[in-house]
């Protein structure tokens, strides 16, 4: 069974490093962006334009308040999530928790209000997140089943076996007949956030992800490809994690014995088209003149790779910076 590794964060998952958690293989984040119609996690955009910049897939998600109308919670989501200019590659999620002391015909109600009028924004069917006993309990009609229309949305399953292996399945819950996305763990630990995270995982191949997303990936030019300087003390794992790429896309790219001086090709990540870029579903054309940036004070490259959804290794690169945390203040860098 094919699959592929991703996870989803909230501000629980505070000052990720970006690079490195795409260097552990993992592919799609989703990221908490609201909650009811009263709050907005204060995380979303670094998690949003960081991602980005490390070449993962995104989705934004929602957390529901079955006691709070619909329409309110959708325009907190669609106004929040257009705010940082960038809606995303996945769909955007409802996650559906709790009840909230709400009889289920209103929760059923309440939800679908929602789910239109995202759709209407996104121009996308967004995926419905929840667990197989609140599906059943909560999410269903006579029957037993979900209500007809719901079997038309992605499903994104909560289910967290006892003991995990590479081919286990989750139970589909009464009436659904087949999952898009499994949250496995909310123990995980991937390298880059220091906090558990949940774990998560695509059914279905990279190329099908990315069909579900509406891009094409890009991938590096062959003629231009990027080169590492092994210094001492360099290892492959070391590499990987400040290009953001995996262990294996390195060696991959260079099977030959790691030696100081030894001069590496570094593929790059499977990436997000920009704006007005080839393999994009839409979009402006871009301006073919680079950015330029001012060093202030405080400032790190890596809050600017952040800042104009790039990599600190692309920054690095483009102004010859051989030490990254060595930048001063009224430095003018060029932002790839």
């Amino acid at each position: 069974m094919a699959t592929v590794p991703g996870i989803d964060v909230s501000y629980w998952d505070a000052g990720i490093d970006w690079p490195k958690v795409r260097a552990t293989g993992q592919r799609f984040v989703f990221a908490k962006a609201t909650e009811g119609d009263f709050h907005s996690d204060q995380t979303f955009g670094a998690n949003w334009s960081g991602a980005k910049a490390a070449g993962l897939l995104r989705g934004a998600y929602h957390f529901f308040r079955a006691n709070v109308d619909g329409k309110k919670q959708a325009a907190r989501f669609i106004d929040y999530v257009k705010s940082v200019n960038d809606l995303g590659e996945l769909p955007p999620v409802l996650d559906l928790e709790t009840h909230d002391g709400q009889k289920k015909e209103k929760i059923i109600e309440r939800a679908k209000v929602w789910l239109d009028l995202v759709e209407a924004a996104f121009g996308k069917k967004p995926i419905i997140y929840s667990a197989q006993y609140f599906l059943q309990d909560y999410f269903s009609e006579a029957g037993g089943g979900p209500p007809i229309w719901a079997k038309d949305y992605p499903l994104w399953l909560a289910q967290y076996p006892n003991n995990y292996s590479e081919d286990s399945k989750p139970f589909l819950p009464r009436g659904w007949f087949k999952w898009t996305f499994w949250q496995y763990s909310e123990k995980g630990r991937v390298n880059g956030i220091n906090a558990s995270v949940d774990m998560n995982l695509f059914n279905g191949a990279l190329e099908e992800l990315y069909q579900l997303a509406g891009v094409k990936p890009v991938t590096a030019d062959s003629s231009k490809p990027k080169r590492h300087s092994v210094a001492a003390g360099d290892s492959f794992e070391s590499i990987a994690n400040k290009y953001g790429v995996t262990v294996r896309e390195l060696v991959s790219a260079n099977p030959q014995l790691l030696k100081t001086g030894d001069s590496l090709t570094v593929p790059i990540a499977v990436a997000i088209p920009a704006e007005g870029e080839a393999g994009s579903t839409g979009g402006r054309s871009g301006s073919s003149s680079p950015r330029m940036y001012t060093v202030k004070s405080g400032d790190s490259l890596y809050a600017i790779a952040i800042k104009y959804s790039t990599t600190v290794a692309a920054i690095a690169s483009a102004n010859n910076i051989s030490n990254v945390n060595n930048i001063s203040v009224g430095q003018v860098l060029v932002i790839p």
